[in-house]
């Protein structure tokens, strides 16, 4: 399953600030050769705020800023070249009006966006981007994709004095345990898996299932054979209260990140809305990438890009692989691949939209996808004669993905994003090509 898609005010000394609509052309192109040494002080910012609005617009509230632990992130790749995802942010050095950090992401609130609910009323998600702490003062951007034109906006921009007393600053307050270590924390991808719903005397149980996360991680390609540059940590974090909150039939647990079923009405779909929270503990390792590991064997779960992941730790039929296809939407926004029977119509994908995911294309912007993969010849679209096996497939264009049976094609007959098998030959080449950027 994958769901991709603030209203406390400071009086900061810090703060200047634009708020509500920021309606703008597309932004320009970024020049990405930044100096780190010359622009970051080593250490990681937290930029808090609320996401605000109903299924039209879109606001950002001020929270908080914080500073938190050394930088996990590379040094060198800074501005994110992949458009992938439904916001991204930017960090703008004040004095020479430079963007010297980009990162891209979906969120919770996007996707609440698109149910009933937000037709007819307001809410507020709590939300946190993390990036390299500015050496100088500087101003952050948000952007958001225009729901119909799919253009990106410039929505909320923010001044921040980076010598300003109202800083926070996170201290460690848990215990982080690595479980396996690859590679020197600038040049790999590090991961943080957190516990909900464990209590005082289950730190075994859910170190056990962080063991079994990332075996099943590694015994699929490519992470197999790229297991040298990524890095998996746990943090231990005790709930007061064991197990997950169930409101469709009246139950409600004290745990400690606010996971829960039934997420925007969706029994299955697992998830918290509680990301400050979440973002509270995952700083007590050195992280990029946040998975949470709920004490629950009720499936379910979700992946959102470059915001957490999150699975059942219990004994659900094929947790393993629940995993890791929730991994593939949060690390870098894998679509899903298979369809819902009749659903002809989607707001994630539009007719006449190029969807962002790597793995799905309506040949409206397909160059850049997998295009280079198709042989010569190949019939688009394309299909998998019945009953053939993989030996006799070929790259090219399946119909249905997306959740839609029409209009939205796939690379390969079957996928970890469509059938919880192997990754196909698309994604796995998506994903080597995400690691080879956050690795360097």
């Amino acid at each position: 399953m994958r769901k991709c898609f603030l209203f406390a005010l400071a009086a900061a000394a810090l703060l200047s600030c634009s708020s509500g609509k920021e309606m703008t052309a597309a932004p320009k192109t970024i020049d990405t050769n930044v100096n780190y040494a010359e622009f970051f002080t080593g250490s990681t910012m937290r930029f808090d705020f609320h996401h605000a609005g109903d299924s039209k617009q879109e606001f950002y509230y001020f929270d908080k800023v914080i500073r938190e632990g050394a930088w996990a992130g590379s040094e060198v790749s800074l501005i994110n070249p992949f458009d992938y995802g439904e916001q991204h942010f930017r960090i703008i050095d004040k004095a020479t009006g430079k963007v010297i950090y980009k990162n891209n992401y979906c969120t919770l609130f996007n996707e609440w966006q698109t149910t009933p609910e937000a037709v007819v009323t307001s809410r507020s998600f709590p939300e946190g981007v993390i990036f390299p702490e500015p050496a100088k003062d500087f101003s952050i951007e948000f952007y958001a994709r225009n729901k119909v034109t799919k253009e990106w906006e410039k929505k909320y921009t923010q001044d921040v004095q980076v010598n300003d007393y109202n800083i926070a600053l996170q201290k460690p307050q848990y215990e982080c345990i690595d479980i396996h270590i690859g590679g020197d924390v600038a040049h790999s991808l590090d991961i943080v898996l957190l516990p909900d719903g464990f209590t005082a005397d289950e730190q075994e149980k859910f170190l056990a299932s962080c063991r079994m996360w990332s075996d099943a991680l590694f015994s699929y390609a490519p992470f197999t054979e790229n297991s040298h540059r990524i890095n998996v940590r746990a943090v231990w974090a005790p709930s007061k209260e064991k197990g997950v909150s169930k409101p469709g039939i009246g139950k409600w647990v004290d745990n400690l990140l606010g996971s829960r079923f039934y997420t925007l009405n969706s029994e299955r779909y697992q998830m918290t809305e509680e990301f400050q929270r979440v973002r509270d503990v995952a700083a007590n390792a050195p992280y990029e990438s946040i998975f949470i590991l709920t004490n629950t064997d009720k499936y379910g779960g979700g992946g959102i890009y470059n915001f957490y992941g999150l699975g059942s730790a219990g004994k659900t039929g094929k947790t393993g692989e629940v995993y890791v296809h929730e991994f593939g939407h949060s690390l870098m926004g894998l679509g899903d691949e298979y369809i819902e029977i009749g659903n002809t119509v989607s707001a994630l994908y539009p007719a006449g939209k190029e969807p962002w995911e790597a793995n799905l294309t309506r040949f409206v912007e397909f160059e850049g996808k997998w295009e280079d993969m198709i042989a010569e010849g190949t019939p688009i679209p394309t299909v998998a004669p019945e009953g053939s096996t993989e030996k006799d497939w070929v790259i090219g264009a399946y119909e249905g993905g997306g959740y839609l049976e029409k209009g939205v094609f796939r690379g390969w007959p079957e996928c970890m994003m469509k059938a919880l098998t192997d990754f196909c030959p698309v994604c796995q080449k998506a994903i080597i090509r995400y690691l080879d950027y956050i690795c360097k």
